[in-house]
């Protein structure tokens, strides 16, 4: 028998993660400009099939072929908990067939809660002085009353400020352009509270031999932007997992792999989900194609609960322009380990 011969190999890579990217980001034919096809996408209108986005919070709201990919993870209920952010008591954790090392914990943060560390992020993290909008016109004090011009005068010209805010870091310094971690003595240090948040997501899901984090990145998403695929490597810490909460309207995730030659698994996140990226998923592609305007109506009660709660410590007109941007923007605090724990 004669063996046939080798076929010849493609050039170059084939990029299977940018076709399901555009799927997503895809509303109708016919728009030749990008302000229409982000309104489009920001009102989250009909004519796109979401049946293969995997959705952890209804199982039931999955394709066959998903749900069998779906495994729910057992938590140690019996060890003590003693966190003041989780609730555990409601906690599910899930992990998905074919997208090693990735974990998506629900139902851990209490609404009251989400309400208040969105309110931080947007209040006090916009603050920072490293940002894209301080990078850009290299003056840290550039974003110190950007939230704050936004609530008082209301103006087109300051909120459009406000919502050109994309991310900021907490912690550690990322410089962007030089794709490394800065250290400078002014840096202000990583906030207590995502220290011990990320401490008690390692202690209700049992990843206790995880190290702790020194840095993260608070991204700022108004509905219908995107975050494109793209690796966390710079990092010398690659082995211990990035931590990811979601606050405020629903997303569209995609976790690819090594490569964009792996076609990525798309997952529905809601307010209050936490994103666990370890194992392989920590050194794989992952994307945000799709930011939504859907806001769970019990968020909007938590805030209007909030408005009146003795933990309150904010104007009522900041927590309207608050629950204004809220209602159409997705805040995604992030956090990672910088330096390697060998």
């Amino acid at each position: 028998m004669i063996a046939a011969p080798e076929a010849a190999q493609p050039e170059g890579i084939v990029d299977r993660f940018r076709p399901v990217e555009k799927l997503y980001r895809h509303r109708g034919d016919g728009h030749k400009n990008a302000k229409q096809r982000r309104l489009e996408r920001q009102m989250n209108v009909q004519g796109v099939d979401y049946s293969d986005v995997i959705d952890v919070h209804n199982l039931e709201n999955n394709t066959e072929a998903n749900r069998a990919r779906i495994r729910t993870m057992s938590l140690p209920r019996s060890k003590a908990f003693s966190g003041t952010i989780l609730e555990p008591s409601r906690a599910q954790l899930f992990e998905i067939d074919g997208v090693s090392g990735l974990r998506v914990l629900i139902n851990a943060m209490p609404r009251h809660r989400q309400v208040q560390w969105a309110m931080r992020a947007v209040h006090e993290y916009s603050k920072n002085p490293y940002t894209n909008i301080s990078v850009l016109k290299k003056d840290r004090s550039a974003t110190n009353h950007l939230w704050e011009n936004a609530w008082r005068d209301r103006s087109p010209e300051s909120w459009k400020a406000f919502h050109s805010l994309r991310w900021a870091n907490v912690g550690r310094h990322y410089d962007w352009t030089a794709r490394q971690y800065m250290s400078t003595e002014d840096m202000p240090p990583l906030p207590q509270e995502l220290e011990q948040f990320v401490q008690e997501v390692f202690d209700l899901t049992d990843m206790t031999d995880c190290k702790q984090v020194e840095a993260g990145i608070v991204n700022f998403y108004p509905a219908g932007t995107t975050m494109g695929g793209h690796l966390d490597d710079a990092e010398e810490d690659m082995v211990n997992p990035i931590v990811s909460l979601s606050l405020g309207t629903q997303c569209i995730y995609l976790q690819g792999g090594f490569s964009r030659e792996t076609k990525p698994t798309p997952i529905w996140l809601n307010s209050g989900d936490v994103v666990i990226m370890g194992g392989e998923a920590r050194r794989c592609f992952h994307g945000v194609p799709l930011v939504t305007s859907n806001l769970p109506s019990e968020f909007t009660e938590a805030v209007e609960a909030f408005r009146s709660s003795d933990d309150n410590v904010y104007e009522s007109q900041e927590i309207n322009a608050f629950l204004e941007y809220i209602s159409k923007a997705r805040v995604n605090i992030n956090l990672r380990r910088v330096q390697s724990s060998t």
